[in-house]
């Protein structure tokens, strides 16, 4: 329990999505990221839990995750930002129009690695790390209503 209350407190959870997609997209975006990052990121789920008659529920994300929107060119600007600062445990998770437009994973993995990364258009990236490092690359994006 202390190692979430400190992770809580030095770290924080945001997922930055094209607010121009449509809806679906920006939902389906949000569930990849998501899961994605929950795979990377060993300390962000809780525990099961019970109610008043013993039934269990699923653990759920411990730390809020809030949906910032920003231009396919701001989020590919803030990816490169962050991953140049080397942060050793940050984790960036990118969801790009290559891997939404691939009907299989092995179709995403053969067209990314014959694309240059400046060719990728990102439309949404999904990002765990020290608090004051996100808080400053995404302090001026706005929630996506």
């Amino acid at each position: 329990m202390d190692n979430i209350k400190t992770a809580i407190e030095t770290k924080k959870c945001v997922l930055i999505i094209d607010s121009t997609q449509p809806t679906g997209i920006i939902a389906n975006t949000a569930s990849v990221l998501s899961i994605s990052l929950g795979r990377q990121v060993g300390n962000i789920v809780g525990q099961d839990v019970y109610d008043k008659q013993g039934e269990k529920h699923l653990g759920i994300t411990q730390m809020p995750i809030p949906i910032l929107g920003a231009s396919p060119e701001r989020i590919k600007e803030i990816r490169r930002h962050l991953l140049s600062l080397h942060i050793e445990d940050m984790v960036i998770v990118d969801f790009s129009d290559i891997a939404q437009k691939s009907k299989t994973y092995q179709h995403y993995e053969t067209v990314l690695l014959a694309t240059d990364e400046t060719d990728i258009c990102y439309i949404g990236i999904a990002v765990y790390g020290d608090k004051k490092s996100i808080n400053k690359a995404t302090g001026n994006l706005s929630l996506i209503r």
